[in-house]
Parts: structure tokens; C-alpha cells; sequence
């Protein structure tokens, strides 16, 4: 399963990029995200390595996650692998300068634990927490 959302966030590319690169900033723009710790690796970037707690469904538990940095191309790429046991995302975030802003894409690639039978219900409700994300990301990154 496939899930992309954009948005265009009035800051330089460089700068956009060096926030998002961090996990460490993370639980500032994805609600979801209740802590994150690096276990591996001196400071972000490809093999760096974090533990993140997060709670991506309502009314259960909270989830360990392995938030991996797979590569990255500065300041246009970011590549991430997440597993918290159940469910795989292949995570791209996507950045292009648009003027003197930046479209930032993330590109999501989903294997779920759920039954297929669920995936679209997923899928939206998914689509609806990244476009919440973004926007929750362009409050945090623009000025004002």
C-alpha cells in the first residue's frame, strides 16, 4: 500500500531538510510520536538508528518502533525503514525548493499486520494522520 501527501512550507530547503532529518524533532510534528531516542549512530543520518514510542491507533497501547535511517541525499531525500513488529513503512520524505519555500513530500509504502480486507480503511486513516503531520509541520517550520 502506497501513500503520498505534500505540502509547501515557506522556509529554505536546507532548513526544512536539517529539521526533518532528525527524529529527535518528531514528537514536535507528529502527534503520534510520544518519545524518541537514538540508540546508533553519533547524529542523523544513513545507519543512525532510534527507538521510537508511538500510539498510531486510538483506545490501545502504545508501540516501540525501530526508526532506521536507510540514506538520505541532502537536502533533497530521506529514506527510513519503521517496524514496531506489525506494521513495515518504507518511509521517503521527498523535499524540492519551490521559490524561496519547499514542497515536502512523504512518500509511504505500508505492509500492514491487519487483514487485507482492512487495508482501505487503513489507508485512509493513515492518509488522513500524514496530512495532519505536514500541516502540523509547516505551523512548526514557518515563520510567525
Amino acid at each position: 500500500m502506497q501513500i503520498v501527501r505534500s505540502v509547501v512550507i515557506d522556509r529554505h530547503i536546507d532548513d526544512v531538510f536539517e529539521y526533518v532529518a532528525d527524529p529527535l524533532n518528531d514528537a514536535r510534528w507528529c502527534e503520534k510520536v510520544l518519545s524518541v531516542d537514538q540508540v546508533s549512530g553519533d547524529a542523523p543520518g544513513p545507519g543512525s538508528r532510534y527507538e521510537v514510542l508511538h500510539k498510531p491507533i486510538p483506545l490501545r497501547p502504545p508501540r516501540r518502533l525501530a526508526h532506521t535511517c536507510v540514506a538520505w541525499d541532502p537536502p533533497e531525500r530521506i529514506w527510513w525503514r519503521q517496524d514496531d513488529g506489525v506494521d513495515l513503512f518504507e518511509v521517503t520524505y521527498e523535499l524540492e525548493p519551490v521559490w524561496t519555500a519547499t514542497r515536502f513530500t512523504q512518500r509511504s509504502y505500508a505492509r500492514l499486520g491487519a487483514p487485507r480486507l482492512l487495508y482501505s480503511v487503513f489507508r485512509a486513516g493513515i492518509g488522513r494522520d500524514i496530512a495532519r503531520q505536514l500541516r502540523a509541520l509547516k505551523r512548526v517550520l514557518e515563520p510567525g
